[in-house]
C-alpha cells in the first residue's frame, strides 16, 4: 500500500485535503486528511466517489475525432494526429488572417489548480487570441465587496465558531460547504443562534434556529430594512465615523427612502420579524453574516451585497472576532503567474522556444480580444475583423451551463475547428470535432488553494495517467512543441518540462512569505495555512482609497453605479413566462459534473410547491416541460414544501438570463444573473 497527498480541485468552498491509497499502481480508496485544520479528515459525497470517477467506463481515455458534429460517431486517433490537426489549423488561420485572433479559448473552473492555467499560457505564447473574461459565478459580489472594503477578503471560517449570532444568508452549507457545519454547530453548542435566510426551505434551514423566507431578488431591500430599524432603535456603532466614509449620506438615504411597510410588502417578511431580527442583530456581539453566491445572481446582485455589507458596518460588526460579513477571498490565489506568461522572467531558463519569445513582442502579447464569458457566443459570433474560427473549450461545459444556447448554435456553425479537453463527454463535446482526454488530480501534480479557507497545498500524482490521458500542462507543452516543429518561432510557451518543477516555480517569493515557508519544497510536506489574520479587518483599516469602509464609493460613481448601496428591484415575470427558475447547487454535483450517476444526461427534477403542481395538474413523477423563448427542458415533477407559488427549482443546469449589475471593474465583465430566468410549465 502507498499513500499520497491530494487536494480536491472542484469549484467548492472546502478544497478538501485528501489521502489517497494505491496498490500496485491502482487507486483503491480516498479519505480525508486528518492533519488539515479545516477539513479534518472528512470528505463530501463528491470526493468519496472519486475512485469510481477515475475508472468510470464512461471516461474518455484516448484522443477522439468526431466525423460529423452532433453525430456521436467518434473515432480513436493518435495524439500526434490530434496535435497536428490543432497546430495546422492555428498556423493556417494565422496565415489566412495575418493574426491569431481567430483562435479562441473558453475556459473556467471545471477543475481548479494552478497548473490548469497552462492553457492560458499556451494561448499567450501563440500570440494575440480571443479569450473569455469574467466569471459566471460571483462577479457582482466580488465587485461589491471590493468597492466596500477595497479588496476581496474574509475571516478564517474557523472564526465563525466564536459568533453569538450567525445569519446564513442565501447560502446552504449543509449541501455546498459541509465542513463549515461542524463549526456552526460548535458555535451553537456555545450558545450561538443561527438564522437562515433563503428563497426556499433548504437543508441548512432545517438545521437553523429560525428560517426566514425571502422573495427572490429582494434581499438587498431586506438588509436596508434592517438598517432602518437599527437607526430607529439607536443601535448603530457609536464609533462609525472613525473608520467609515459616507455614513452620513447612507443614513440619510435610509431615513428618507426606506419604508418598513414597503420593505415587508416587497420581501414577504413581516414587519415584526424585520424589527425583531434587526434588534437582535444590533444588540448581539459578535454577529456574523455569511452571504452566499446565490444572492448576487440577480440583476441587482451587487447592490444586494453592498447593502448587506453596509448593515454589518452600521451595527459595528466589522473587524470583531467571530463577526463581520463573509463572502469569500482571493488572497491565497496570489501565485507568481509564471505559467500563464511565457514572457515571465522565471521562464527565461525553461524549455520555451527562444526564437518564438524573440518573435512575439510585448505589444502583441497584450492585444488579446476579450469577450464576456457570460455573453461569449453572441460576442464571438459578432466578431468580424477577424472572425472567430477555432474554439478550445477547457474546464467548462458551456453548451450545458451558458445562457442563449441558440446563439451558441450560430457560433458553432461558423467555426472551422472545435476542441474540447475533458474527462467525459458532455453537451459541449457533442458539438466538438476533437476530444482530448485529460487526467484527474490523482494523475498529475498541481497546487491548490481555497477561496474560503486559508490553506494551500500540493497535489501529487497517485497513479499513472489512465489510458492516454494527459494533464493540461502536458497538452500545452505538446501543442507548443508541434507548432514550433511545423513553424519554428510560432509559440513562446515551453515545449517540454517537469510538472513538479513547474509547480514549485509558481510559488514565487511573495507567496512563500504569505505561507511563512523558506522554500517551495517545504510545501511538499503537507498543506500550510497562509499567515493572514483569523479575523478580517481586525484593526478596521481597509484597502479602499480612503482607507475606511466606504458606504459612499467614488469608484462606483465613476463606473456609473450608485455610490451608495440602494435597492433596485429585480426583474419580473411575464404572462408568457410566469415562473422564476432558480438553479441552486446540489449536494452531490458541481454544476453539470454528474459523474456519480454514470451519465452526463440524467433526468432533471423540477421542485415546486404542491399548490403550484396542482394548478398545472401535476403529480409526483409526472413528466413535464419548462420552456421560454430560448428553449425547453424536460423534467420530472417533485412537489416539496417551502417554495413560493411563483418559483420552481432545478439544481443547476442550462438556463437563460441577463447580466448582473456589477463585475466589470474587478473581473473585467459583469456576471450571469442566473436567478433572473423565467419559464412556463406544461404537463407532457
Amino acid at each position: 500500500m502507498e499513500f499520497h497527498q491530494n487536494i480536491c480541485p472542484r469549484n467548492c468552498y472546502d478544497t478538501c485535503s485528501i489521502i489517497s491509497t494505491t496498490h500496485n499502481g491502482v487507486l483503491i480508496s480516498v479519505e480525508g486528511n486528518p492533519a488539515h485544520e479545516y477539513t479534518l479528515g472528512k470528505l463530501c459525497p463528491k470526493a468519496l466517489d472519486d475512485v469510481k470517477k477515475v475508472y468510470s467506463p464512461q471516461r474518455i481515455r484516448y484522443p477522439m475525432r468526431q466525423q460529423v458534429r452532433y453525430s456521436g460517431f467518434w473515432e480513436r486517433i493518435s495524439w500526434d494526429e490530434a496535435l497536428t490537426l490543432i497546430a495546422e489549423k492555428i498556423l493556417n488561420l494565422e496565415e489566412t488572417y495575418g493574426t491569431t485572433l481567430p483562435l479562441a479559448l473558453n475556459k473556467y473552473s471545471g477543475n481548479f489548480g494552478i497548473l490548469h492555467n497552462a492553457m492560458e499560457g499556451l494561448f499567450t505564447g501563440i500570440g494575440a487570441t480571443t479569450r473569455a473574461i469574467g466569471s459566471p459565478c460571483w462577479s457582482a459580489g466580488v465587485e461589491a465587496q471590493t468597492l466596500d472594503f477595497g479588496t476581496f477578503f474574509c475571516s478564517d471560517p474557523l472564526d465563525m465558531s466564536k459568533a453569538k449570532l450567525i445569519w446564513l444568508w442565501g447560502v446552504n452549507p449543509a449541501w455546498t460547504a459541509v465542513h463549515q457545519m461542524p463549526i456552526i454547530f460548535d458555535a451553537i453548542d456555545h450558545g450561538a443562534k443561527v438564522v437562515c435566510f433563503d428563497t426556499h426551505f433548504s437543508a441548512t434551514a432545517a438545521r437553523a434556529h429560525r428560517y426566514v423566507k425571502v422573495c427572490p431578488g429582494t434581499d438587498g431591500l431586506l438588509a436596508l430594512g434592517f438598517a432602518k430599524v437599527l437607526l430607529e432603535e439607536g443601535l448603530i456603532d457609536p464609533n462609525l465615523g472613525s473608520y467609515t466614509f459616507g455614513h452620513e449620506e447612507f443614513i440619510h438615504y435610509i431615513e428618507t427612502e426606506i419604508s418598513l411597510d414597503h420593505c415587508s410588502e416587497i420581501t414577504g417578511v413581516p414587519i415584526s420579524t424585520i424589527r425583531n431580527l434587526a434588534i437582535e442583530y444590533g444588540q448581539t456581539h459578535p454577529a456574523c453574516i455569511w452571504a452566499g453566491f446565490g444572492l448576487q445572481r440577480y440583476t441587482n446582485g451587487g447592490q444586494t451585497l453592498r447593502a448587506i455589507d453596509a448593515l454589518g458596518a452600521l451595527a459595528g460588526h466589522l473587524g470583531e472576532e467571530g463577526g463581520g460579513v463573509q463572502y469569500a477571498q482571493f488572497e491565497t490565489w496570489r501565485f507568481s503567474g509564471a505559467i500563464q506568461d511565457p514572457f515571465h522572467p522565471i521562464n527565461s531558463s525553461s524549455n520555451a522556444d527562444q526564437a518564438s519569445v524573440d518573435n512575439l513582442t510585448l505589444n502583441q502579447k497584450q492585444t488579446d480580444r476579450l469577450l464576456n464569458i457570460n455573453q461569449f457566443a453572441e460576442e464571438a459570433f459578432n466578431c468580424t475583423d477577424p472572425p472567430v474560427k477555432m474554439l478550445w473549450i477547457s474546464g467548462r461545459n458551456p453548451l450545458s451551463q451558458d445562457g442563449n444556447l441558440q446563439q451558441w448554435k450560430k457560433l458553432i456553425s461558423q467555426l472551422d475547428l472545435i476542441v474540447v479537453s475533458d474527462l467525459f463527454h458532455s453537451k459541449s463535446s457533442e458539438a466538438a470535432d476533437l476530444f482530448l482526454p485529460i487526467t484527474t488530480h490523482y494523475e498529475h501534480w498541481d497546487l491548490n488553494s481555497s477561496y474560503w479557507h486559508y490553506w494551500v497545498g500540493v497535489n501529487e500524482p497517485a497513479i499513472p495517467p489512465v489510458g492516454e490521458s494527459r494533464s493540461d500542462l502536458q497538452i500545452a507543452w505538446d501543442v507548443s512543441s508541434k507548432l514550433n516543429k511545423l513553424k519554428p518561432g510560432s509559440c513562446a510557451f515551453p515545449i517540454s518540462g517537469d510538472e513538479k518543477e513547474t509547480l514549485l516555480r509558481e510559488l514565487g517569493p511573495p507567496m512563500l512569505d504569505i505561507l511563512g515557508i523558506k522554500k517551495a519544497e517545504d510545501l511538499l510536506n503537507g498543506p500550510v495555512r497562509a499567515k493572514y489574520p483569523r479575523t478580517a479587518w481586525e484593526n478596521r483599516t481597509f484597502a479602499t482609497p480612503s482607507r475606511r469602509y466606504e458606504f459612499f464609493s467614488s469608484r462606483a460613481s465613476d463606473a456609473h453605479l450608485s455610490p451608495l448601496p440602494i435597492f433596485i428591484p429585480p426583474l419580473n415575470s411575464s404572462i408568457d413566462a410566469p415562473l422564476r427558475l432558480l438553479t441552486p447547487h446540489h449536494h452531490s454535483t458541481i454544476n453539470s459534473q454528474v459523474y456519480a450517476t454514470g451519465t452526463a444526461n440524467p433526468d432533471y427534477v423540477l421542485h415546486l410547491a404542491p399548490e403550484l403542481a396542482q394548478r398545472y395538474d401535476l403529480a409526483v413523477g409526472d413528466r413535464a416541460q419548462i420552456w421560454n423563448e430560448s428553449g425547453l427542458l424536460e423534467v420530472v415533477i417533485q412537489p416539496i414544501l417551502g417554495i413560493s407559488n411563483d418559483v420552481v427549482i432545478v439544481f443547476q443546469e442550462q438556463v437563460e438570463g441577463p447580466l448582473t449589475d456589477m463585475g466589470q471593474l474587478t473581473l473585467g465583465a459583469r456576471g450571469f444573473a442566473l436567478n433572473e430566468t423565467f419559464v412556463n410549465l406544461r404537463k407532457l
